[in-house]
């Protein structure tokens, strides 16, 4: 059994394990909150640009004709396309970049073939080795922000890397895919077509009644309004992806926590009543000296 110093120190030490890991918990608690009241604002500006699509829709019925010169797209059948995934760029959350890895991989061989592979954009440097293990290489790594409201160096960026993939590269879609939380500390992936847009979707809001008596007037040309509008969307998308990524990311840093802050609760137990077994052992040998010494010297030895 160690000696009752160095069971102190294990004591100290595991303390100081626990008070991490606790602050580490109320940390991704906190984020978790952060990001999820940013999700419900860009909610309603999401609600803003699809009222600006619906009037842009109903206002030129012939808007999905002119749709793949407003999305920037090529012409159909070029076949090349693309995704943007979203890891993390710190560790302690657990499977977070290996399930991604995994669900993506799987999600591209079900969209690509070996004719047209995948450019890929990663958000995040540690899913990049984990993509990579899988046979998926990386193009480009772009860093995770610091927050919802820092997204927007990130968010260009990803954008102009998109960009210089129609333009140079002839892609024709590319696709987002991100974790996003659900009840609890859970968490699954999700896949979101990002260009061209949704055609179905604009027919839809096309038919959608308008709240009002009046329709709305366009301030531009229609292309040239779709074509801002679909760099918004662009934009929204990527940042909701974002967000959804963040709160995902420490939900599963949270639920690592937990666990971990399980695992030194039993071992702190476990030092404690070493450390007390240890002090009683030691009181016992105590006592047992002193009877000794009594009995020793009642009989006249010492």
């Amino acid at each position: 059994m160690a000696s009752r110093e160095v069971l102190r120190r294990q004591v100290r030490s595991t303390e100081t394990l626990r008070s991490v890991v606790g602050t580490m918990k109320a940390l991704a608690s906190v984020r978790i909150g952060q990001v999820r009241r940013a999700d419900r604002a860009l909610e309603a500006s999401e609600a803003t640009l699809e009222r600006a699509f619906q009037v842009l829709a109903q206002r030129e019925p012939g808007l999905a004709r002119a749709l793949a010169v407003a999305a920037g797209t090529p012409a159909v059948g070029s076949g090349a396309w693309g995704a943007v995934l979203f890891g993390s760029d710190h560790g302690l959350c657990g499977p977070f970049n290996e399930r991604l890895a995994r669900r993506a991989a799987a999600r591209l061989v079900q969209l690509g073939s070996e004719e047209a592979p995948p450019r890929l954009l990663v958000v995040g440097r540690r899913l990049r080795p984990k993509l990579a293990a899988l046979g998926h290489p990386v193009e480009r790594v772009v860093a995770l922000p610091a927050s919802v409201a820092a997204a927007g160096d990130a968010v260009l960026e990803v954008a102009q890397v998109i960009e210089g993939w129609q333009r140079e590269h002839g892609v024709a879609q590319v696709f987002v895919v991100h974790h996003q939380p659900v009840s609890g500390v859970g968490y699954r992936t999700r896949t979101v077509q990002l260009l061209p847009l949704d055609v179905a979707w604009l027919r839809e809001l096309a038919e959608r009644p308008w709240p009002t008596q009046q329709l709305p007037m366009l301030g531009l040309e229609a292309e040239a309004m779709l074509r801002g509008l679909a760099r918004q969307h662009v934009a929204h998308v990527l940042v909701r992806a974002f967000a959804a990524s963040q709160a995902a990311e420490n939900a599963a840093r949270l639920a690592a926590m937990e666990a971990a802050e399980r695992n030194v609760d039993e071992r702190l137990a476990e030092l404690r009543h070493a450390a007390a077994q240890e002090r009683q052992n030691a009181v016992t040998e105590e006592l047992l000296d002193v009877q000794a010494a009594f009995r020793a010297s009642d009989a006249g030895v010492l």
